[in-house]
């Protein structure tokens, strides 16, 4: 293996400034303000009954696509300390103190977020200008928030 390696050995690394600027503005755009507002909205009452469920060790497939997501779901509410004993019954419903609020919402916003660089990086790689990338990145940073 020494043999094989010669020496001086080089590293070199490059650092694209714009990727690193539009991923910091997207976890900003999509991190800052996830507990608010403290109460259930609208996406919640239909993937809380899942969490419940989950939480309560009762596991289902239903046809809203793979079970993967909700169990992703539930093991953010798991370490956010849910137990499954809240009746996601309506829009506007407060949450229980012991609830974290910020840690049922982080998996979510982080997909969102990393959708942002996602998109950069794709449109570099179907070899358009870095100014068209930096444009689709904005129209997905501004768009989805």
């Amino acid at each position: 293996l020494w043999a094989m390696l010669q020496l001086p050995l080089v590293v070199t690394a490059r650092l694209d400034l714009v990727l690193v600027l539009v991923t910091l503005l997207s976890l900003w755009t999509r991190l800052s303000g996830l507990g608010y507002p403290g109460a259930v909205v609208f996406d919640e009452v239909y993937y809380g009954q899942f969490l419940s469920l989950y939480m309560k060790r009762t596991f289902f497939i239903d046809d809203s696509g793979p079970p993967l997501g909700h169990a992703l779901l539930a093991l953010g509410a798991y370490l956010g300390g849910f137990d499954g004993n809240f009746v996601w019954n309506r829009i506007g419903a407060a949450y229980p103190c012991s609830l974290s609020v910020w840690s049922l919402r982080l998996l979510p916003a982080l997909g969102g977020a990393l959708c942002v660089p996602l998109g950069y990086l794709l449109i570099l790689e179907l070899r358009c200008s870095h100014l068209s990338a930096l444009g689709a990145a904005l129209l997905l940073l501004l768009g989805e928030s």
